[in-house]
């Protein structure tokens, strides 16, 4: 609830701002941008990976919300005319979801990525809207615990993960402000006690603030 406040009262700081600061432009021009962030997701399942992840644990293996946290930097000449190419590292930690015997639930996860970020509009990288685009490796780790007994099961997987941003950037003096909207699609294998190899398919829909400098 309390990261969920500050973004909202950074999007509403980021929406009176925008009118007056849309019309700067940075003093010099870099090359080289770097970037932090901190966001809200929801965690998506997608074929039977819950199934999978029941199987695993031993139990419950609910979707639940989680945060974002995130880095970044990217080469971007102003010839490529608001092009930006670099590396992103992300992850993800989910809140504790209540399973079906009294027992909580975590999913987690995070990648490395190749990453592309393009204002198409004001072909100016760092001020206005842009689309992103990261494919990268990574892994994720669910933990299925019970504080009575103190007993928990893992399970962990490692493979690729696409996503794909759309956001809006207001330079400001020495640095910029971004708020984005994100969408996670991964593939990652793991073996599960007793049954072998399996794929599990997740991703994510989440909403970042980006600072970037």
């Amino acid at each position: 609830m309390k990261t969920l406040t500050i973004i909202a009262v950074t999007a509403i700081a980021f929406a009176a701002a925008a009118p007056t600061v849309h019309a700067q432009k940075a003093d010099t021009k870099r090359p080289v941008y770097a970037e932090v962030g901190l966001g809200i997701n929801k965690t998506l399942y997608f074929g039977n990976t819950r199934a999978k992840l029941t199987q695993a644990l031993g139990g419950s293996a609910k979707a639940g919300t989680g945060n974002n946290i995130l880095a970044g930097f990217y080469v971007a000449p102003e010839k490529w005319r608001g092009l930006g190419i670099g590396s992103r590292i992300s992850g993800s930690f989910g809140a504790p979801v209540e399973g079906d015997f009294g027992d909580d639930y975590i999913f987690n996860y995070y990648n490395l990525a190749l990453a592309a970020k393009y204002y198409g509009l004001s072909h100016e990288f760092g001020r206005g809207l842009y689309a992103r685009g990261s494919v990268g490796f990574g892994q994720l780790t669910t933990k299925r615990f019970n504080e009575e007994n103190n007993s928990y099961r893992h399970q962990y997987a490692i493979g690729a993960s696409l996503m794909a941003g759309l956001g809006y950037t207001v330079p400001l003096k020495g640095c910029s402000l971004s708020l984005e909207t994100e969408f996670e699609s991964a593939s990652r294998s793991g073996t599960i006690d007793g049954v072998g190899s399996k794929t599990f398919r997740s991703g994510q829909v989440g909403v970042n603030v980006i600072l970037g400098f």
